[in-house]
């Protein structure tokens, strides 16, 4: 075992967004700290990461996190972008407009008035899950509707009606029947949608950021077990795959949530139960992209999305400039997917797709992302899942080892939104001014 010399002031574990923010803010103070980020894999930015080699495509390949939510002066990635006329906004999750193709499963389109009807069902059930009694305790989302669910007798309305309940579904990256009613709709703060799709892709910007500013990282550095001295003046000893050892008076934790409850590092001694059972407690969540390029554009160029009220793929993504549809899949559905061989999966696909267009060609290319089963993701970002409030992201936040083991992340970002990259960026600058302060 190599322990380093240096005793650094404080030690990142990390360089997705809560890590790079952190270290960002550090290096504003004068004198800066020392510090240094260490890196599981091969690479920065976590799950905001723009493939460019798998296909050649005029726009960007984000594999996980694809959009600036929130966008807004207020947010911290604004400072960071420099518009273009290339950037574009929208103003909801997916975009149920004039510019989506709505299929049932056999190929048929939806009349206006099914729509409609489904759409006022599906407002009186989301009704119901907010009037919710506050005093009761917790159930599911899907248990709450339940009985008015039950209550849908025709068969194409009630596929209808999945589909639009699968928006929230793929939101969360969970199933209504893992998710808070108590909480609905607290992850993004009551603060209105607007999502900047960016020409570059989103991991792409994210690298930039680190390479213009210089960040200190340390990559493919594996921590496997944090020791925490009993005596305060001792310093805690961080040791990696590889038998490094690097030696820090504070640590701050932003590997995800996914890895926490995966006991990916180990801690002496262990963690607080309090803190544990945060973990345990709070939601993680789980999407997955399906890009699959054909050899041409076999739909109508004019739409942005395909909807298909299947029981399996609903959510295309429609790239015509590549000939390239993106399926995005959640919960349940993502985690069995993962089970399962590209070829499998893409087979199941073009049983979806033939009965609406029976001329398709066959797919040339394919990427799935498998964040589920990735060991340095397990998982795609937190949630509220039943039981899980305001209170178990105050909880993640909180500080323990008397005050120097620091935690950051999307899922710990109180008091703001949660589940995205600004979330993460927030909550990495807030840790990083506490950490600051205790220095001086």
């Amino acid at each position: 075992m190599a322990t380093s010399e240096k005793l650094y002031d404080i030690i990142i574990i990390g360089c997705g967004p809560a890590g790079i923010a952190a270290a960002l803010e550090l290096q504003k103070y004068q004198p800066t700290p020392s510090f240094l980020i260490l890196e599981a894999r091969n690479r920065v930015g976590g799950r905001a990461y723009t493939d460019t080699h798998t296909f050649t495509a005029n726009e960007p390949i984000d594999l996980g996190a694809r959009w600036i939510h929130h966008y807004r002066p207020e947010n911290p990635l604004s400072i960071h972008h420099t518009p273009s006329d290339k950037d574009r906004f929208s103003y909801q999750f997916f975009n149920d407009t004039t510019t989506t193709a709505h299929f049932d499963y056999d190929g048929t389109s939806w009349s206006e008035a099914s729509m409609n009807e489904a759409e006022k069902i599906v407002e009186e059930f989301y009704a119901h899950i907010k009037q919710y009694d506050s005093t009761k305790e917790d159930i599911s989302m899907f248990d709450a509707i339940r009985d008015k669910y039950e209550k849908i007798q025709d068969e194409k309305i009630r596929r209808l009606v999945d589909m639009k309940l699968a928006f929230v579904e793929h939101y969360e990256a969970s199933n209504l029947s893992k998710l808070s009613t108590k909480s609905y709709e607290k992850s993004d703060n009551d603060i209105k949608p607007c999502d900047l799709t960016l020409p570059i892709g989103l991991g792409s910007f994210i690298e930039r950021i680190v390479e213009r500013n210089h960040l200190p990282v340390q990559l493919n550095a594996i921590v496997t077990h944090i020791n925490i001295p009993i005596d305060k003046n001792n310093s805690i000893c961080i040791s990696t795959q590889d038998q490094q050892q690097y030696m820090s008076k504070y640590v701050l934790i932003t590997i995800p949530l996914g890895c926490l409850k995966k006991h990916g590092i180990h801690f002496t001694p262990a963690l607080p139960d309090w803190k544990q059972n945060a973990i345990d407690r709070m939601g993680m969540g789980l999407l997955n992209k399906i890009h699959i390029q054909f050899p041409f554009t076999f739909w109508d160029e004019k739409f942005e999305d395909i909807f298909i009220s299947s029981n399996r793929f609903r959510f295309f993504g429609c790239a015509p400039q590549d000939h390239i549809l993106i399926l995005f899949v959640a919960g349940k559905l993502a985690h069995e997917l993962e089970q399962q061989t590209d070829e499998q999966t893409v087979e199941q696909i073009i049983q979806c797709l033939q009965p609406i267009y029976p001329q398709m060609p066959k797919p040339t290319k394919w990427l799935m992302t498998r964040w589920g089963s990735d060991p340095f993701a397990y998982g795609s970002y937190s949630n509220f899942k039943t039981g899980s409030t305001h209170e178990t992201v105050e909880e993640l936040a909180k500080e323990c080892y008397d005050g120097r083991i620091h935690w950051a992340g999307e899922h710990t970002n109180y008091g703001g939104t949660i589940g995205c990259v600004d979330s993460a960026f927030e909550s990495g600058h807030r840790e990083a001014k506490r950490i600051y302060n205790k220095l001086n």
